[in-house]
């Protein structure tokens, strides 16, 4: 998260300032991102491993430095250095009340960028395989395409949509795996058609728009692909597309009861912070804090993939928290005897709203408020 990330710069800064690391850094390589392991606070930092080299010092000793540094600013609980040389972090619950707040107030705007370029961002593909015989698929490229297209202008570079298979002169070049085909009960109905000629349109008339555009993108673009349609019109959490619509859907749901009742406060500034001590919410509020980083990522990667993961850990995540809450009242997202805590816990399903229509669309979905 960028909040994060300001305070690690400004801890580097102050090592620095007393001369324990040079003046001249290169921080492009500084990752934060959400620890492997549960327990192991909210967000874990490389910092110390990146910088030990220049700095001539064990990155174990270079963590604890930036640890000291750290030490008492407002927003973090707790410090850890774990492993080589890992900074864990954990925040206050007031810091995710603040974020989140800016979550629901950027709405579909959040994670974009106003940054912009000159003229139009040209994508172009060409095959993981230079030695191989097959075509390009079309309606990988349309889907892939029009993913990277759609998270380039989130960020405030305008996309061509004139896909092109000449990366020479294409600013964003895409190493694109075999489509392989489709198989499953309904591939019946594609008999005669070679897997490389069918466009986007054509598999869509089958599973449906949404499920086209996000099957073509359940593998990493350089990956060969098989398009498996029963799964993709699966009714169960086994299907992706089942498991972020019906995700959606609950928080549209769970919003629209919380709308109803008129005892609910949905002001930030009396937000019940309590709400955000709970693992299973903070799970939700890193990956809410992480999203924008993830379209970053996605679009220098040149891996719509990578965003669709995401989108699938939130979903998750917000599906676990709420089949919890099912045996654990005080976990319950509406609280008749509470409403300072159920207006924050609203917050986060608004928030997970929020994130999930926003990535959906980039990704080439809708997000139904209801599942039919």
């Amino acid at each position: 998260m960028e909040w994060l990330g300001h305070v690690v710069e400004g801890g580097i800064a102050s090592l620095q300032a007393v001369g324990h690391l040079p003046a001249d850094l290169d921080l492009t390589s500084i990752d934060i991102e959400r620890p492997d392991e549960p327990g192991r606070g909210d967000f874990t930092c490389n910092a110390a491993l990146v910088l030990s080299r220049p700095a001539g010092l064990p990155a174990r000793t270079l963590a604890g430095l930036l640890a000291e540094t750290l030490e008492g600013t407002e927003g973090i609980r707790a410090i850890e250095i774990a492993g080589p040389g890992f900074l864990n972090l954990t925040l206050t619950p007031a810091i995710w009340a603040r974020m989140l707040a800016a979550v629901l107030e950027a709405g579909s705007r959040y994670g974009a960028s106003e940054r912009g370029g000159a003229g139009l961002s040209t994508i172009a593909f060409h095959a993981t395989d230079p030695q191989s015989a097959r075509p390009l698929s079309p309606a990988r490229c349309e889907a892939v395409g029009t993913a990277l297209a759609n998270m380039l202008d989130h960020l405030g570079s305008r996309a061509d949509r004139r896909f092109r298979t000449r990366p020479e002169k294409a600013d964003v070049v895409v190493r694109l795996g075999p489509f392989l085909g489709l198989k499953g009960r309904e591939a019946a109905a594609m008999a005669g058609h070679f897997a490389d000629e069918l466009d986007l349109s054509a598999i869509a008339g089958i599973v449906g728009r949404d499920a086209a555009c996000l099957g073509m993108l359940m593998q990493p673009a350089g990956a060969p692909l098989m398009l498996d349609l029963d799964r993709l019109a699966d009714q169960s959490h086994a299907n992706a597309v089942f498991h972020l619509h019906y995700a959606h859907a609950r928080c549209c749901a769970l919003r629209l009861r919380g709308e109803e009742m008129v005892h609910v406060d949905f002001d930030h500034s009396r937000w019940d912070v309590r709400a955000f001590e709970d693992e299973g919410a903070r799970l939700i509020l890193r990956l809410l804090a992480l999203y924008p980083s993830q379209i970053d990522l996605a679009v220098r990667q040149c891996e719509p993939y990578r965003l669709l993961q995401h989108l699938c850990g939130l979903a998750e995540g917000l599906h676990q928290q709420y089949y919890r809450s099912l045996g654990a009242p005080h976990l319950r997202f509406i609280r008749d005897d509470d409403r300072l805590l159920t207006g924050a816990r609203l917050a986060l399903v608004r928030g997970v709203e929020t994130v999930l229509k926003s990535g959906l669309a980039l990704l080439g979905s809708s997000a139904p408020n209801e599942m039919r």
